[in-house]
């Protein structure tokens, strides 16, 4: 039997196995092919998808409870009935909705884009919230989980109320029953209000920055050494802390200073993630930090 010439096409692998040499299919190379978007998605159409996305939000909310008719979306969303009819259409080009029976549901991407839609919008509102937090302590911002802090209160200071979040610091300070805090700051206010709830017999373990540590030894040398003596006020040296925190028994609270060491704003919350995330924080800082004794 006369040997069959190999086509050009073929590539004969060991055991005579014939593969096609994708290199030769039309539409690109190997190699090219490698490196385009799955089912031809471009970054341009990604970006569409998401404009569209945002724009149809209250919809795509209104569809999460579950399928509904034309008159029951008109009744949930502010649309009048050729907008909706516009966005439900788009929403079905998309494959994010079906029509059934009269009825219009989410598809499984279409439920997986809106749970994903609505955590976007959570976290978004959240950071928008804690802008002037998170823009003073810069590379740190990335640390803070704002999904916890959703319906944290924030105190800000401002012209005409220029002292307001150092009140609210006070405040919470003396409703603490044990405190666990670190700063980057001292302050009169600060070393009052600490000096006269422990003397009152409240604890607080503190960490404070080096600097932060020789500057109230010499300063205030005499309330640091009868707090410390009297053994409710734990000190720890550290170098590098991140902002202001302080936790109480189930608060915690973030600050932020401006150049003057004026407290600029005051982040609280009671959820109980944000309560865990800064006990891990706190914990991950003391495990670094130094003890100090007099």
């Amino acid at each position: 039997m006369t040997a069959e010439t190999p086509r050009d096409d073929v590539l004969v692998a060991d055991g005579g196995t014939d593969l096609v040499d994708d290199s030769r299919e039309e539409g690109g190379t190997a190699e090219e092919l490698d490196h385009c978007p799955q089912d031809g998605v471009s970054p341009d159409d990604i970006d569409e998808f998401l404009l569209e996305v945002v724009r149809r939000r209250p919809l795509l909310r209104s569809l999460r409870s579950g399928s509904a008719t034309t008159s029951d979306l008109l009744e949930s969303v502010d649309m009048s009935r050729s907008t909706l009819h516009r966005a439900i259409n788009s929403l079905e080009d998309r494959d994010l909705v079906e029509e059934s029976g009269g009825e219009y549901r989410l598809t499984s991407v279409g439920t997986m884009v809106t749970e994903e839609t609505e955590a976007f919008g959570t976290h978004t509102a959240a950071a928008l919230s804690l802008d002037k937090f998170l823009n003073s302590i810069d590379g740190h911002a990335g640390t803070v989980p704002v999904e916890y802090f959703t319906d944290a209160t924030v105190v800000r200071r401002k012209a005409r109320q220029p002292h307001a979040t150092i009140h609210r610091i006070i405040e919470f300070i003396e409703d603490a029953e044990r405190l666990r805090m670190f700063s980057t700051v001292i302050s009169p206010v600060y070393v009052d209000v600490g000096y006269r709830e422990m003397m009152d017999g409240m604890e607080i373990e503190a960490i404070f920055d080096r600097e932060v540590i020789e500057i109230m030894l010499a300063e205030y040398p005499e309330k640091a050494y009868e707090t410390i003596t009297t053994g409710n006020f734990d000190v720890y040296a550290h170098d590098g802390l991140p902002f202001e925190l302080f936790i109480s028994e189930e608060k915690v609270g973030m600050a932020a200073h401006n150049a003057n060491s004026n407290a600029e704003i005051l982040v609280e919350c009671d959820d109980p993630a944000a309560v865990a995330w800064a006990e891990d924080v706190y914990s991950r800082h003391i495990s670094d930090a130094d003890p100090v004794s007099l």
